[in-house]
């Protein structure tokens, strides 16, 4: 028993081995994924081949690559692990990359059906660039080549468009930010176009133009936008959200720069257009018009010559009626003649009758008068004055 050792001796002998040994420190190696699987904020899993297999352990697994499937082929970087109180060896994994496609070439077209889903790369939602700026900013490195190209092309073709610059950082940490913070200032400052520009690169010094928070600034810009990064091949998700995108950043300056020979042209052709077209609206208008006024005073003299008929019927019958009111009220008129002759006193005066008054009053009836009252009797021809002598009452008889 004297040559005896513990377990537990034997696994930290062991243990010492492997740490002391450099080769099997950030080592990389090639294997199949299986039976990957998430504990919490961990994931652990087999990575194997035909000939062996080793346990792994990724701790924080979030923020490497996550295995799609079972089997994928990967190369994970990690160190061996040796747990000496179990006797277990296992590798700690920090990253994991799939074979084929670079980790951030996977990111990148995730983040791209992301955003698409969403639709921040929808046509919908993009603002049209104006045919004719006036102040366009450009938002890029102003020590770089880009903008010295962007002004050349502009002046080549137009002296008075204004060309500002924001001076950002186009490539290496804290350049999306940068970006995002220079874009969200100058979209306050009533540009008619922003230009979003850098020079051509490699895929890593583009990459900043493939941030999510960058994407999410440009979609919520009010002023319209054009993204110029990288050659004619280069594709950034900048592009996609942007309301326009250019091959290059020249490219970029041909579609704000508008050509002002041109332009002058086109407004005088125009001007000229117009005034051929107004002209011949106008003789268009004055033939109209003096048809309509045609029409109007044969409508006129219609309506007159039929008014003055209908007011000669009118005339003729109003004299018809008028003439039988006359010829009726003639009538009317003999008639009562007639009946007042008929009881005219004179008349009856003319027969020998007399008419007696006493005291400015007709006498009535011998019950009027008094013996030796005074009495006047008219006749036809004169009247005479007399005394009432005697009163002499005729009986029911009359005599």
């Amino acid at each position: 028993m004297d040559n005896t050792i513990s377990v537990s001796q034997l696994n930290s002998y062991i243990k010492n081995i492997l740490m002391r040994e450099e080769l099997l420190h950030s080592i990389v190696v090639f294997g199949e994924i299986s039976g990957f699987k998430f504990s919490g904020p961990h994931a652990y899993f087999t990575l194997k081949d035909k000939d062996g297999a080793i346990a792994c352990s990724c701790f924080n697994a979030s923020k490497t690559y996550t295995p799609s499937k079972e089997g994928e082929s990967v190369i994970v970087k990690g160190s061996v692990d040796y747990y000496a109180k179990t006797g277990r060896l296992s590798l700690i994994v920090s990253t994991i990359q799939p074979v084929g496609k670079g980790l951030l070439h996977i990111q990148l077209e995730e983040l791209k059906k992301k955003l698409a889903g969403e639709g921040l790369f929808s046509p919908e939602h993009k603002k049209a660039i104006p045919m004719f700026c006036k102040n366009v900013c450009v938002v890029t490195s102003k020590t770089g080549a880009v903008i010295r190209d962007i002004v050349r092309t502009v002046r080549n073709k137009n002296k008075s468009l204004n060309i500002f610059v924001y001076d950002v950082r186009v490539q290496g940490d804290g350049a999306a930010s940068t970006i995002i913070n220079g874009l969200k200032i100058v979209d306050d400052m009533n540009f008619d176009c922003i230009i979003l520009a850098r020079g051509g690169g490699s895929f890593e010094d583009l990459f900043c133009f493939n941030d999510e928070g960058l994407a999410r600034t440009i979609y919520n810009m009010q002023t319209p936008i054009i993204s110029a990064v990288g050659h004619e091949t280069d594709f950034s998700i900048s592009d996609f959200v942007a309301d326009s995108r250019a091959a290059t950043p020249t490219a970029a300056g041909e579609m704000v720069a508008f050509d002002e020979g041109q332009y002058f042209a086109y407004v005088k052709s125009t001007i000229s257009t117009m005034f051929t077209v107004l002209k011949g609206k106008t003789s268009q208008s004055e033939e109209k018009l003096r048809a309509r006024l045609g029409a109007l005073q044969d409508k006129t003299l219609k309506i007159c010559a039929n008014g003055e008929k209908k007011l000669g019927v009118v005339a003729t019958k109003l004299e018809n009626a008028l003439s039988m009111k006359v010829v009726q009220m003639e009538n009317q008129f003999a008639k009562a003649s007639l009946r007042l002759e008929g009881v005219n006193p004179l008349k009856i005066l003319k027969n020998g009758y007399f008419k007696a008054e006493s005291k400015g009053k007709q006498i009535q009836s011998i019950t009027d008068l008094n013996q030796g009252d005074d009495i006047t009797v008219i006749g036809q021809d004169g009247k005479a004055v007399c005394k009432v002598e005697e009163i002499l009452p005729f009986d029911k008889k009359g005599e």
